[in-house]
């Protein structure tokens, strides 16, 4: 799985904003960084990323996708990693292909679990 918007505090749709990105093969939700002014595969990430992939594709360098920008506002539904077993309220952070959460010093908060997905925000 990859990372979901569930709700928002606002009921708004989140906007898709259209941003330059590194080569590289991509999914729909994956949490993306920036690196030199376009979008890059994340390493492991224990900080807020700033944007969720909106297309899935292999592309080159350069190639606009479409984004999401991440948000406190809104609650995103993802998998847990293999071994993670976290408590309402603790702060996990994204693996390293950024699909997925796990248990370490990150900002994404989980305010349900539900077998191995879960819900969080991003403090």
């Amino acid at each position: 799985m990859s990372f979901v918007h569930i709700k928002s505090d606002t009921g708004a749709v989140p906007p898709w904003e259209y941003k330059p990105a590194d080569a590289g093969t991509y999914q729909v939700g994956q949490l993306l960084g920036v690196t030199d002014g376009v979008l890059t595969a994340l390493a492991v990430f224990d900080e807020t990323p700033p944007y969720l992939c909106m297309r899935e594709d292999t592309i080159e360098a350069g190639t606009i996708l479409p984004v999401t920008r991440v948000s406190d506002d809104y609650v995103y539904e993802t998998t847990l990693a293999d071994g993670s077993e976290p408590e309402i309220g603790d702060k996990l952070q994204i693996t390293a292909d950024g699909l997925q959460a796990e248990e370490g010093d990150g900002t994404f908060e989980v305010v349900l679990i539900d077998g191995d997905r879960v819900h969080g925000r991003w403090v």
